[in-house]
């Protein structure tokens, strides 16, 4: 008897696209599985001990049901609102008198480069020992 055919991909290619390859659904909280036990067992009890948290958000819902259906007696309790300063202006007078000049002279100031320091590790100390250098004069004398 003649060996029959083992494996084909014919028409695989054409049915998966049928009706679309689509990406995986991603779930809504992932799997903790492979997470560090510690911080699991520490999550649950912070998720089950929260609850300040609780209260705030669910007196914030119902303030805003209430806003919604017209009544505004209730009053939702926030934190301290932020100081904020006022942005200063980065342009000042010298800096637009400069910009001006520079564009109507085609004139550009070049800025010196400023030098780094040498980076060492801290661990590193300095090898450079005091060498003093001895500076030794000959004289010519004409007899």
């Amino acid at each position: 008897m003649a060996k029959s055919k083992n494996h084909t991909n014919h028409n695989q290619n054409r049915k998966d696209h049928r009706n679309g390859i689509k990406r995986p659904k991603s779930q809504r909280f992932p799997s903790l599985t492979g997470v560090d036990p510690k911080y699991v067992r520490n999550l649950k009890f912070t998720k089950h001990h929260n609850h300040v948290a609780r209260k705030n958000l669910l007196k914030s819902r119902k303030a805003k049901l209430a806003g919604v259906e017209g009544s505004t007696n209730k009053v939702v309790i926030r934190g301290p609102a932020r100081q904020t300063e006022p942005k200063k202006s980065t342009w000042s007078l010298s800096s637009v008198l400069k910009n001006i000049t520079t564009y109507f002279t085609g004139e550009t100031a070049v800025k010196p480069i400023k030098k780094r320091p040498k980076r060492t590790h801290p661990s590193k100390k300095s090898t450079k020992s005091a060498t003093s250098t001895t500076t030794t004069t000959t004289t010519t004398g004409k007899k």
